[in-house]
């Protein structure tokens, strides 16, 4: 382990990391490795260092949910209703239950711009106002596919509140940490002190740089800010491997874990990613149960095999560790089961087959109802194409993968660790696509996707404003008089186009917006920029009119305002399409 975890860090410029394996009572490894501190030289310690968990806390947001559960004081088939009556969030598609919380298919979208915004900047009266103030909205019924959702463990924390009348911080301490053995667990919502949580660092101008993490909003914690070392999540893993008696409080930790490692939606292959508290899959011939997050400039990841009696647990402390986060998978396929390779009976899928499945393919974690929605040709995608060789290659996720065909509408990779499923409607057409049950969600690209969509609203819009002036300028060459109404159009639109490349390129590439209360001035200016731009074509429409058959101006002139219109109305319809007058509305 000293070899594969140095040789990572040092292929991804991260400077420190913690490494923990438990099996049953014994631990087999914990170790820090490198700095912890670039400022000080201080190195990285499992039993000193508190590393943020990141999305990792979601596994013990599950637990508190199925403490809950298991004594009786709520159910997992609930409607949130019931337990939040205050929350405002429009259910349009369905009401989201309990289970769709935690398989994270209720159905909400993902958002970035202004959902860690502070409380006292949101003016909320309450928590349940504060949530209800940045929570995505509804954008599919709930059931239909797995979109990985914060929001949704947020929700899961105002439940653990209400039902336990605990804060949830104080009621995770209490109920699910003591009973691991954990005492001194910190929260990333609270002050700081010194020593309580290691910098994150950066490369930079040939040498690291430490980075203290910025305060989490309270009512994020559920989702990702708990904050522990590695000596504590080898007691966590410990008591979440655990199969005998031990209790947590009047509950057998057997069961506990039981609830964690069962299946979300049996029956359904398209969820079979998806247990109770973690995700889950087959690697080299062993289930396994994992969970990953990224934040604060920090990754974790936490993988647990029953089977073996094995629990592991990586942290880094840069944003670059993605080959640690990778040597769970490796250390099963090398060390623990290195001969065994499993897979399903290939089936045949000729090459007519093959191409019903060809495209691109993108997230269903993204944004489609506000300004959030302009980041998507740059969210994570992939492409399929078809094989000679009777496979589907996927490109696009960081890596090339042959797949060969298990079933219909299922593929697999020859190492038999990974699976690719497609979603088809009642017409068969393929709509989308899932990698491991659902680990990984997918929708079937189309043009409202792509950066050729966005990038058309500008470019027609460009078309129009020079066709516009191109009629005043032939006014100008027959009559030696500029006609008013082009040039002004014309004009109108250059500016528009100016401002809103300016807006968006700040909105998009300038300030973190994640913790901005409001849209500021910038997407106000967008939005009545639009209504002007709107408004505009109606004079065009009365000049067409009223210059119709008359001298004074030429046909030329009247074509090209005239072939104008129809870019001006694509670029409004774009325009809209991608949110952009609506983003400060939407806000």
């Amino acid at each position: 382990m000293d070899g594969l975890v140095t040789t990572v860090l040092d292929q991804d410029a991260v400077a420190g990391a913690v490494v923990v394996i438990v099996s049953g009572d014994n631990v087999i490894l914990s170790k820090g490795y490198r700095l912890a501190d670039a400022r000080t030289g201080r190195l990285m310690t499992p039993d000193e260092d508190k590393v943020p968990l990141a999305s990792v806390t979601k596994v013990f947001t599950a637990l508190a949910i199925l403490q809950l559960a298991r004594e009786g004081r709520l159910a997992l088939d609930e409607p949130v209703a019931r337990h939040l009556p205050d929350l405002k969030l429009n259910q349009r598609f369905g009401d989201i239950r309990i289970l769709h919380l935690l398989s994270h298919t209720a159905g909400l979208e993902d958002r970035y711009r202004g959902y860690f915004a502070a409380h006292d900047k949101l003016s909320a009266t309450t928590e349940l106002d504060h949530i209800s103030k940045v929570l995505p909205q509804q954008v599919r019924p709930p059931e239909d596919v797995i979109a990985y959702s914060n929001a949704s463990f947020v929700l899961l924390g105002a439940i653990v509140r209400a039902v336990s009348g605990l804060p949830f911080e104080t009621y995770l301490a209490e109920a699910v940490l003591t009973p691991m053995g954990i005492d001194d667990p910190h929260f990333m919502h609270a002050p700081r002190k010194a020593g309580t949580v290691s910098p994150f660092h950066v490369w930079r101008d040939g040498r690291y740089h430490a980075i203290d993490p910025e305060p989490f909003a309270a009512i994020h914690t559920p989702s990702g800010g708990l904050a522990l070392t590695g000596r504590d999540m080898a007691r966590a893993m410990q008591f979440l491997l655990r199969t005998g008696s031990g209790s947590a409080g009047a509950i057998s930790s057997a069961n506990l874990a039981a609830d964690m490692k069962r299946t979300a939606w049996p029956g359904r292959r398209a969820f079979a990613g998806r247990s109770l508290g973690y995700w889950t899959g087959t690697w080299a011939g062993h289930r396994v149960y994992h969970h990953g997050g990224s934040h604060f400039g920090f990754q974790s990841g936490m993988t647990l095999v029953p089977a073996l009696d094995i629990g592991i647990f990586v942290a880094a402390n840069g944003p670059g560790g993605d080959g640690l986060m990778a040597l769970p998978r490796r250390l099963l396929r090398e060390i623990a089961a290195p001969h065994e390779r499993p897979s399903a009976a290939y089936t045949t899928c000729n090459m007519t087959c093959l191409h019903a499945y060809e495209g691109r393919y993108l997230t269903t974690r993204r944004n489609d109802t506000g300004l959030d929605r302009v980041v998507v040709p740059y969210q994570t995608a992939f492409t399929v194409t078809a094989q000679e060789n009777h496979a589907l290659l996927v490109t696009g996720l960081g890596h090339t993968r042959r797949f060969e065909a298990i079933g219909e509408d299922y593929f697999e990779t020859p190492e038999g660790d990974t699976r690719l499923g497609f979603r088809r409607t009642n017409h068969g057409h393929i709509t989308g696509a899932h990698l491991d049950g659902g680990f990984h969600s997918f929708d079937r690209l189309h043009f409202w996707h792509t950066q050729a969509s966005l990038d058309s609203a500008l470019w027609t819009a460009l078309a129009g404003a020079l066709l516009c002036l191109a009629s005043a300028y032939s006014g100008w060459r027959a009559r030696q008089r500029i006609s008013s109404l082009p040039l002004w159009q014309g004009l109108t639109w250059i500016g528009i186009i100016t401002v809103v490349t300016e807006v968006l390129d700040q909105s998009t590439h300038g300030d973190d917006l994640s913790m901005a209360a409001s849209p500021g001035a910038g997407l106000w200016t967008m939005t009545v920029l639009y209504g002007v731009g709107a408004v505009s074509l109606l004079p065009v429409t009365v000049w067409l009119s009223s210059t119709n058959g008359k001298r004074h101006t030429g046909m030329g002139e009247r074509f090209a305002v005239f072939a104008a219109v129809p870019f001006f109305v694509w670029s409004l319809f774009a325009a809209w399409k991608w949110n952009l007058p609506t983003a400060a509305l939407t806000w």
